[in-house]
């Protein structure tokens, strides 16, 4: 028995009697028979035959053999997830893309989805030559191995992962963000916080009708506030993006609120919140970045007109768990209206040569600011840096100097400036703006809708006003009444209204490519439970006979639609309603899993032949390449 271990073999004795129990004791395997074996016997001994029939020795190595095998087959799945769970993360630390999938979801892949598949692997039977393998070398074929590894990981978990990232980029792609934009925009989180700016190539600008605005060129011009998306048109194509620098923040750490109609409580503070100003917008816009709002997400299932002219005041249901009165956290990079950097407490501007106070603005670009409408101040601002005044991260920490003017400060001279002439629409969609009683759909101030009702839709029934149509139609935004000298008149009723569609399209359009990419590695885990059904014959000689497995892939796709559909909880889980042919795109990656797995069990049977002993009856094996390196 010693030379036989001294080899490297298993060595098994049986015996009954005390006598027995030494070289029972001592050998790997100790069988003591239950009927006629002594005490001594039976606790020296690892296995004891009830029966006494030699027989069951056969049957407990092979239920020690198929225990072995389902616990290598459930660890085998169960760590497939891991990359492409890891990967989305890699992506966003190495290239700062939108990460693709949330901690909370890979909870519910881990401790829902993957469950009962994982468990349902202690059900499974035998493989048909499960007794015809040699013993194992218990030195070196443990449970988890570096072919296991190699296996899960590098094979089948990044083919699933593959398929994460193409559906990921897909439904973006069918949103508007196509994959060559994602690059380096995920960078802080601000993708879904922040307006996005890009560079376009061709392409239109449109309404929320897909009416085409022919004035504008989107390679030349910003987006109008009457036309503020924009579509690839015949031959279009989005250019590279960047966020606008959130480059003012009020010392001041107390806020009120930044409703200018209420003045007892407006303060125009930051609360230590650093904000996007004109002059980061400008310097982005003299660059050839434009606010992108694409034309696909307005014809995607979660656009809401709304997102064009958003009420300041609405905040329930999109702020989360932030309180209602903060609203410059509601907005994040984008409050409800606009800081200027150039403009101090006494609305004065900077110009290059007249040594008035000035609020420091890097031009990040090193260009000259370029307006379309020549009368507008800025050409004449320089935003030189002010010593003393500028952080180090391009923050004016050291002064409340910024001017606030949020689209209501019509009377102060300066301020008219900074709204981009808002008494006949103006150009930049960043900027707030009012409407009489209620946000709505914005025109300008000449194709202003009337309707023959009031509360009427403009789209039934809208004209010139006149004295048949001249009430106001419920879905339109009408800015206040203008003064004689072209100011506007503010003592009516009236709302704040923004554009927060930029940044709303972008994380909307990231919550349903999260989703989809969860969705994705749930249908790639589906073909990962098959293909570990076996480790060395064909899925197709072993069947789909374990039910308890077959529920569990029924579970799978019952949770992950459960979840995915049922509101609020998709909500909560941070994804949405996935369209019907975004489950698609992982489905030839789960085809893919289960034809490359069993080619791979084909090859590996066909390169390590077998021999049979004409006495014995024991089958060797001699390894081939595939077997000493994929065999797990």
């Amino acid at each position: 028995m010693s030379q036989c271990q001294r080899q490297g073999h298993i060595v098994a004795v049986t015996g009954d009697g005390v006598n027995d129990s030494p070289a029972i004791k001592k050998a790997d395997i100790g069988i003591a028979m239950g009927i006629m074996g002594s005490e001594v016997t039976k606790n020296a001994a690892d296995m004891i035959l009830l029966d006494d029939n030699f027989a069951s020795i056969v049957n407990g190595v092979e239920e020690g053999r198929l225990i072995f095998d389902n616990l290598k087959k459930s660890i085998a799945y169960t760590i497939q997830s891991n990359i492409p769970e890891i990967t989305p993360f890699i992506g966003f630390i190495i290239w700062a893309i939108p990460l693709p999938l949330t901690t909370i979801l890979i909870l519910a892949i881990d401790l829902g989805t993957d469950m009962i598949p994982a468990i349902s692997m202690a059900y499974e039977e035998a493989e048909a030559d499960i007794m015809q393998r040699p013993p194992r070398n218990a030195k070196t074929d443990r449970l988890v191995t570096a072919k296991m590894i190699n296996f899960s990981y590098l094979q089948i978990g990044l083919i699933q992962a593959l398929g994460g990232y193409l559906t990921y980029m897909v439904v973006l792609a069918n949103y508007g963000y196509p994959p060559n934009i994602l690059m380096y925009i995920g960078s802080l989180e601000f993708f879904g916080v922040m307006p996005l700016m890009c560079k376009f190539n061709g392409g239109v600008y449109v309404n929320h009708l897909g009416d085409i605005d022919t004035t504008l060129n989107p390679e030349l011009h910003p987006p109008s506030r009457a036309y503020p998306l924009w579509s690839q048109g015949a031959n279009g194509y989005v250019g590279p993006c960047i966020y606008p620098l959130r480059n003012y923040e009020s010392k001041d750490n107390v806020a009120k609120n930044f409703d200018r109609t209420d003045s007892s409580t407006y303060d125009g503070k930051t609360q230590k919140e650093a904000v996007i100003t004109i002059e980061s917008i400008m310097q982005a816009q003299s660059a050839g970045y434009f606010n992108y709002v694409p034309w696909k997400s307005r014809l995607s299932p979660f656009w809401e007109n709304r997102f064009l002219w958003w009420d300041t005041s609405e905040q329930n249901g999109v702020t989360g768990n932030l309180g209602d009165s903060e609203v410059e956290r509601f907005f994040k990079g984008l409050i409800p209206g606009l800081y200027s950097l150039c403009l101090g407490d006494d609305g004065l501007f900077g110009d290059k040569g007249d040594g008035a106070a000035v609020r420091g603005a890097k031009n990040v670009f090193d260009v000259e600011p370029d307006f379309l409408d020549s009368s507008i101040l800025y050409k004449y601002a320089n935003c030189t840096k002010e010593a003393g005044k500028l952080g180090k991260d391009f923050r004016d920490s050291g002064s409340n100097g910024a001017l606030f003017c949020n689209g209501r400060e019509a009377t102060n001279s300066a301020c008219n400036a900074v709204n981009f002439n808002t008494n006949d629409g103006g150009y930049n969609p960043h900027q707030a703006f009012y409407c009489q009683e209620t946000c709505g759909q914005y025109y300008p101030r000449d194709v202003i809708p009337w309707c023959k009702e009031e509360g009427d839709s403009a789209s039934s029934g809208s004209t010139i006003r006149s004295s048949t149509f001249d009430k106001q139609c419920k879905d339109v935004c009408y800015p206040p009444a203008l003064n004689a000298d072209g100011s506007i008149d503010f003592s009516g009723n009236t709302t704040q209204c923004l554009n927060i569609a930029s940044e709303t399209s972008a994380f909307e359009a990231l919550s349903h490519a999260q989703g989809a990419y969860w969705g994705a590695i749930v249908i790639g885990q589906i073909a990962g439970l098959i293909i570990c059904k076996t480790r060395w014959l064909s899925v197709a000689k072993q069947g789909l006979k374990n039910s308890f497995m077959n529920f569990g892939m029924f579970f799978e796709l019952v949770l992950v639609s459960w979840l995915a559909y049922c509101d609020p909880i998709n909500v909560g889980l941070g994804t949405r309603n996935i369209k019907l042919v975004h489950w698609f795109p992982a489905i030839p990656f789960a085809i893919l899993i289960v034809l490359y797995d069993e080619s791979r069990k084909a090859l590996m049977r066909s390169t390590s032949p077998e021999k049979k002993d004409p006495f014995t009856g024991q089958i060797t094996r001699t390894q081939g390449w595939l077997e000493k390196n994929t065999y797990y």
